[in-house]
């Protein structure tokens, strides 16, 4: 009697089915790391930077911060910052939302909505806040915070308008200030992957 090498219908379906199962159980695993199965593609950047108080300044200096550039920008109609920085009498730091200061923005003379902000003060050291956390932060309401307490940034920003993502993260914090000339000296690490937390150094994973 001849030896038969081929698989009977039913088997062969039942391996199909086990093989399909694998496959989907390996493509799952590989995207789980990304959130809406993204792929980060930049690193996380580091800047130590200088702004003014908004008040007390000539409007010329640069109070806002931008978290998807990591630039400081003047306080203007077009709004290209996410928050702003002044001076409380004490020396504590005010960081203020974008939509704070104005509800409307300009660009090239067609105004917008300015974009969503939201703020938290984790407990903790800059260094020690490696994650954005998923929950907590208050939405368009200014922040007051001494020298040396870390403050994440959660932005709907313009920069995710193409991306399956739409919040970026960062985090900053005030190492000293000058209350004379009124300058905020502050360190922050921004990651510029749309809907990624993570703040260690490197491309991001989550």
């Amino acid at each position: 009697m001849a030896i038969r090498n081929s698989l009977s219908p039913l088997k062969k379906h039942a391996r199909l089915v086990v093989m399909a199962g694998a496959f989907l159980g390996l493509a799952g695993t590989s995207g789980c790391d990304d959130p809406f199965g993204l792929n980060a593609t930049i690193e996380t950047r580091r800047d130590t930077l200088v702004a003014y108080a908004m008040t007390g300044t000539p409007a010329s200096f640069v109070s806002g911060f931008n978290a998807a550039s990591g630039a400081l920008v003047r306080i203007g109609p077009d709004v290209g910052f996410d928050v702003a920085f002044d001076l409380e009498a004490d020396g504590k730091i005010r960081v203020i939302p974008a939509r704070l200061i104005s509800q409307v923005k300009q660009s090239f003379g067609i105004p917008s909505p300015t974009q969503q902000v939201g703020l938290l003060a984790p407990s903790g050291t800059f260094d020690g806040v490696t994650r954005a956390p998923e929950s907590g932060f208050k939405r368009d309401t200014a922040l007051v915070v001494p020298r040396g307490q870390p403050v994440v940034i959660e932005v709907a920003s313009d920069a995710c308008q193409f991306s399956l993502a739409s919040i970026l993260y960062a985090k900053l914090v005030v190492d000293s200030v000058n209350t004379t000339s009124r300058q905020i000296f502050f360190r922050t690490v921004r990651n510029p992957n749309c809907g990624f937390r993570s703040f260690l150094p490197g491309v991001p994973k989550n």
